[in-house]
């Protein structure tokens, strides 16, 4: 891994959340056990339950991309997979549960530390090029976005709390753009809702799947953020933080 620069006829940069700019990762372990061990009859440790989550977490986000259910039905299906003898609770039932999961998950949002510096850079580098263009000499605009698969309001609330919101940047959610990562639509929507072309654009991501492939299909640079230099990898610009982006 290497240090990046951002290519020079960049219009346009979208920025993942989850495991980019917020540690979901960290935060959805310990609140996962959190939430669980007050379960009837769970025995399970704070790792097994971890990973139990995760696994069904993946298991039913996947279907939410392929579209066979829809972001809260997705949540109910976790629940319901989850909690023992759930597979008959009711959607309110799932809700309520889904609800003490998340009362606890949201107060462990973090953001990682590399993220606060990497966001006033991009920021600084955004509010320039306006300035410049707006003294009327030849530059590129610069548009910045969050791409993300999930809510709106959920994500909006949750950079928020971790302190990872910058004010002017849109929110691409997945849940309101009518496509998932790594479906083409939703990153060409994005550029078109930003007004560039897929080329024009860089994606910032974590996830081979989501992030890289996805914005790899519709010929979109992407740099691919492998913290810990951990899982699967492709062959484009990769670091380990985002302090090795240089704007």
């Amino acid at each position: 891994m290497s240090p990046f620069r951002l290519p020079p006829l960049t219009r346009a940069v979208l920025v993942d959340i989850d495991g980019v700019l917020v540690d979901h990762r960290s935060a959805s372990d310990r609140a996962s056990y959190l939430w669980a061990s007050g379960l009837p009859g769970w025995e399970l440790g704070p790792q097994e339950t971890a990973d139990l989550w995760e696994a069904i977490d993946r298991r039913h986000f996947a279907r939410y991309q392929a579209g066979e259910l829809d972001f809260r039905g997705q949540l109910r299906a976790r629940v319901r997979e989850f909690v023992p003898g759930g597979s008959d609770l009711s959607d309110a039932e799932a809700d309520a549960h889904m609800a003490a999961y998340r009362a606890i998950y949201r107060g462990l949002w973090r953001a990682y530390d590399d993220a606060p510096s990497f966001l006033a850079r991009l920021e600084a580098l955004r509010a320039e090029r306006e300035r410049t263009a707006r003294a009327g000499e030849p530059t590129r605009p610069l548009a910045v976005a969050y791409l993300t698969n999930g809510d709106a309001p959920s994500q909006e609330e949750k950079l928020a709390a971790a302190g990872a919101r910058v004010a002017g940047w849109q929110m691409l959610a997945s849940a309101q753009m009518g496509a998932t990562k790594p479906d083409p639509a939703i990153f060409t929507a994005a550029c078109e809702r930003l007004g560039v072309a897929p080329d024009e654009a860089l994606m910032i991501g974590d996830d081979v799947g989501s992030d890289v492939d996805g914005a790899l299909a519709v010929g979109m640079p992407v740099v691919h953020l492998r913290r810990g230099g951990e899982g699967p990898s492709r062959a484009v610009p990769t670091v380990a933080s985002l302090d090795e982006i240089e704007l």
